[in-house]
């Protein structure tokens, strides 16, 4: 009866042991909260949406957000980025996009290196006029032609985007457009990382 109550008790401190080793000791050095100005900034809102969009719609499968170190490639010579990517850049996003194939640039600072929304709405209705030749599909589903009520809604894509849009019709982004530019222009890892000496 000693021998098992000594077995069973072994396996559990096996098991405690295997715990603490691979889950709270890892946990403490390699994801610490953070503190002082290194704190990334949180999603909330149109920007909590826009990236369930981007998740939505596979920008991940294409794109990373992840700024290798310099000795590990050349995304910061690049302008990609002034600095490589840490754990806690991702500290307030429950499913951070990662991203495992490069086809298209890292998006990790997008919003720091484009700040011009009419810029991202043609990138996402017509990817060949910012990148001729790219294999970047065209995402027009999240555009809607609308009649123009007077003059032109300054929010309208510009008409030669479209050579069949039809006199007094314009092209203008859906809600979840509109959101999904919001957080690629929310994009900015390039805050201080470490807090300041004071």
């Amino acid at each position: 009866m000693i021998a098992r109550i000594v077995w069973v008790l072994g396996i559990f401190l096996c098991f405690l042991l295997g715990w603490f080793v691979y889950i709270i000791i890892p946990s403490q050095v390699l994801d610490p909260s953070p503190e002082g100005e290194e704190t990334p900034p949180p999603n909330f809102g149109l920007v909590e949406v826009g990236q369930q969009v981007y998740g939505a719609n596979g920008c991940s499968g294409c794109h990373t957000q992840i700024i290798r170190p310099a000795n590990m490639g050349s995304d910061i010579a690049r302008g990609w980025g002034n600095r490589r990517t840490f754990p806690v850049d991702y500290y307030h996003e429950t499913n951070p996009f990662l991203g495992i194939v490069r086809i298209g640039p890292d998006l990790s600072n997008i919003g720091k290196r484009k700040k011009d929304s009419s810029w991202f709405y043609i990138l996402l209705y017509e990817p060949n006029q910012i990148f001729p030749g790219t294999i970047m599909p065209p995402y027009k589903y999240l555009f809607r032609k609308v009649r123009a009520e007077g003059k032109r809604n300054p929010e309208a894509l510009p008409p030669e985007l479209d050579r069949t849009l039809p006199n007094g019709m314009q092209i203008m982004p859906s809600p979840e457009a509109v959101a999904l530019v919001a957080y690629l222009l929310s994009l900015d890892r390039s805050y201080p990382t470490q807090p300041k000496k004071q």
